[in-house]
């Protein structure tokens, strides 16, 4: 799957804000983790599953006070890299060998 999301703008106190947004490439991601384990795009549109495989605390972190390692599933490739949590955005490279865990 590639995938490159577009219109990433919102509008606030009359100034406009662009986001990146979501990109799937086969050896790369940027996405974003959603509730219920459920990886997203910028505009909350569902494009695959995470699991939080471990953290730490990040005590001088001006954005979180813990750091996750994250393995997400999009169209059946394993993506392993890090996110600051619930809501952030998850940059992550392919994984060469998929967990188990790891189902459509």
């Amino acid at each position: 799957m590639t995938y490159v999301e577009t219109s990433c703008t919102i509008e606030l106190a009359g100034q406009t804000f662009e986001a990146g947004g979501a990109v799937v490439t086969p050896d790369a991601i940027v996405a974003y983790l959603g509730p219920a384990r459920v990886l997203t795009d910028w505009h909350a549109q569902r494009i695959g599953t995470y699991r939080i495989v471990s953290s730490w605390t990040t005590p001088r972190s001006t954005v979180s006070e813990r750091m996750h390692q994250v393995e997400a599933v999009v169209d059946g490739v394993t993506y392993t890299g890090r996110s600051a949590g619930l809501g952030m955005i998850f940059k992550g490279k392919r994984k060469s060998t998929p967990r188990s865990w790891a189902t459509p």
